[in-house]
């Protein structure tokens, strides 16, 4: 069961950074791009993916230590406090409390969309802590990883969550919908968030 959630905040938590200033400007870098879109968007995918890899490999790190400890029994305590936390603090629109990544995309990458740019971009957003993230997704994406069953979960869910960061971005179809989602709000969110 925890495997299953643990995949499907990853990729929830891709899904929602669509709605992040990086995200919306990796949208528009797509766009204004000079070279081969497909490529460009293949070179951004991989990249993504990787960058997805090293954070899950350096959490399947972080989970292999703890699995050496005694804290075994309190794992799920741990978690459900954590979430309880988590879900406090989207409703009341604090989840800018939690540590995120301040980096925004420099606007030349974006001026100037090449295969390098798109590569270095993937990479930071692949990784997913060094940017800015929309609500709690990813910090439950992180617990979860964390406390992973075993380690080399931690490097499939950050391979997972990379690959759908990348390929929400870059996909024709997927972008159509996604651009479709960021337009329609609902109270003070987005329908995509």
């Amino acid at each position: 069961m925890l495997t299953m959630l643990l995949f499907l905040i990853a990729a929830s938590a891709a899904v929602a950074s669509v709605d992040t200033t990086c995200g919306l400007n990796v949208l528009g870098s797509l766009d204004n791009t000079k070279v081969n879109k497909a490529a460009y968007a293949l070179v951004y995918v991989l990249s993504c993916t990787l960058g997805g890899a090293v954070t899950g490999l350096a959490i399947g790190g972080v989970n292999y230590l703890l699995s050496l400890t005694p804290l075994g029994p309190l794992y799920n305590a741990i978690i459900v406090i954590l979430f309880a936390v988590f879900i406090l603090l989207e409703l009341f629109n604090k989840s800018g409390l939690l540590p995120s990544g301040n980096f925004i995309v420099p606007s030349e990458w974006i001026r100037q969309a090449g295969y390098r740019s798109a590569a270095l971009w993937g990479h930071i957003l692949g990784m997913g802590f060094i940017t800015l993230q929309a609500g709690v997704l990813f910090h439950a994406y992180m617990l979860l990883s964390i406390f992973a069953p075993v380690w080399w979960l931690s490097l499939l869910a950050g391979i997972c969550f990379g690959f759908i960061r990348g390929t929400v971005f870059s996909l024709p179809l997927i972008r159509s919908v996604v651009h479709m989602l960021l337009e329609k709000r609902w109270l003070k969110r987005t329908l995509l968030s």
